[in-house]
């Protein structure tokens, strides 16, 4: 169930209000069933074993807070991932591995990808119960006794598909303690949705031109397909806070805070200040359950510098099976090992201009995307080839396109954002006259096609 749908819009008014009609305890299990629902409508199927998998994390949360929580860690790991590795790694490891033995032997293999269907939310999910059942060891949580209330920590359906990913401690107080309808639950609400449907709209109108260009770059002329690598950079960051904001916003009408993920990603002046801007949640869960434990006590100078690159390399396995991803997160793990040495060795001799280092930083992401986007390596070499080249002849992206990526790239920086922002004062009435007018260019833009939020494959 896409949230850019009527669909989802009737499903979550139907949700909204039988929820604020039940008393507390039962509004609760109406969540519950909503989640279900809500994942189910995907496929039916999965629904048993999506439940199972919560009832299994329930448990192995009260094994972790006593003495045996190192194998109900390593037990959480082992279902959690598991999970993901059949569905999400299988056919990659099973296609490398034929692929190798074809190589090898001149023959054709037995073995080969078995095809299964990728769950949704299977990414986000396994995130969340991993970091339960440490917090729970580390004595940092206190296991949840009650299942109902664990099945929603899990199953809360505006988070569930895409984040952002949740701690017990933020989510769980919030579910033993549901606050009291407010007005100000749909003043939260309303700019999110509204805002964040406009954000997904305008990722939808990039996608037909990105997909164009990374079908075949060849047919382009070299700045239109810079452009189009431009356009994938704005379309990841307009989809995926879209799908943030509108969950937030769904959230809020249901009388939950969600945390926020995205902070103007793309002013950050250094690949450091970029993490702490784009998809934060997930930096967080890297730094606090891959880096940090990595790290450790520091065997060599240079260890700290090793454990950012792999921690980037799981974050880039974690987003796909595939090399395209494993080079991405990469180039971001060196960059983060780069930054990490400029500021202990170079910081107060050589000073990065503000500009030039967004400049770095923005060029890092804009190029570090063509791994991400393309369908093989092979294709993204044939990008950065074409892109070095000189060619004005070829196809060319539409204008429209074209100025809408300089207007979103100069429109980030803060002197500008501030000014349009001050021009529509907070509970002002031109406030709602442009909530208005963006909930109608949302509309009137919206593709007869809804595209699927891009971070619904991880």
């Amino acid at each position: 169930m896409n949230f850019a749908t009527l669909g989802y819009a009737a499903f979550l008014l139907v949700v909204v209000g039988v929820y604020w009609a039940l008393p507390r305890r039962a509004g609760r299990y109406w969540l519950i069933l909503a989640s279900l629902v809500f994942y189910g409508s995907w496929n039916p199927v999965y629904v048993p074993g999506f439940v199972a998998l919560i009832v299994a994390t329930w448990a192995l949360g009260f094994a972790a807070a006593g003495p045996h929580r190192r194998l109900a860690v390593a037990g959480a790991i082992a279902v959690n991932v598991g999970v993901l590795g059949l569905f999400k790694y299988a056919d990659w490891l099973l296609g490398s591995a034929a692929s190798v033995y074809a190589l090898v032997t001149g023959s054709t293999p037995m073995f080969g990808p078995i095809r299964l269907i990728l769950p949704i939310a299977i990414s986000f999910v396994a995130l969340t119960s991993v970091a339960y059942v440490i917090d729970v060891s580390r004595g940092v949580a206190r296991p949840e006794r009650d299942l109902g209330r664990f099945a929603l920590f899990i199953a809360f359906f505006p988070k569930l598909l895409a984040g952002p990913i949740m701690r017990a401690s933020e989510f769980l107080p919030q579910a033993r303690h549901p606050r009291p309808f407010s007005m100000r639950h749909l003043e939260v609400a309303v700019p999110l949705l509204i805002g964040g449907l406009l954000k997904k709209t305008v990722a939808d109108n990039l996608a037909p031109s990105v997909a164009l260009v990374f079908s075949d770059p060849a047919a382009f002329s070299t700045p239109s397909l810079w452009m189009g690598v431009l356009a994938y950079t704005f379309q990841v960051f307009l989809d995926f806070s879209g799908y943030t904001d509108m969950a937030l916003g769904s959230a809020a009408l249901l009388g939950f805070r969600l945390p926020p993920n995205f902070d103007w990603p793309y002013r950050a002046t250094s690949i450091q200040d970029f993490w702490r801007r784009w998809h934060f949640s997930l930096s967080r869960w890297l730094r606090d359950y891959v880096y940090f434990p990595l790290r450790g006590r520091q065997p060599h100078p240079a260890w700290p510098y090793a454990a950012l690159i792999i921690t980037m390399l799981v974050c880039g396995l974690w987003h796909g099976a595939g090399l395209g991803f494993v080079l991405w997160g990469a180039c971001h793990g060196v960059g983060l090992a780069v930054n990490r040495w400029h500021r202990r060795h170079l910081a107060g001799a050589v000073a990065v201009p503000a500009l030039a280092g967004w400049a770095a930083t923005f060029a890092l992401v804009v190029l570090s995307r063509v791994f991400f986007r393309s369908g093989s390596i092979d294709q993204a070499v044939e990008v950065f080839r074409l892109g070095l080249s000189v060619r004005l002849d070829g196809d060319v992206i539409p204008l429209a396109v074209g100025l809408l990526c300089a207007g979103l790239t100069v429109g980030q920086w803060p002197a500008i954002a501030d000014r349009l922002r001050s021009l529509v004062p907070e509970r002002s009435p031109r406030r709602y006259l442009a909530y208005g007018f963006a909930l109608t260019v949302a509309v009137a833009l919206m593709p007869v096609e809804t595209v699927r939020f891009i971070y619904f494959q991880f």
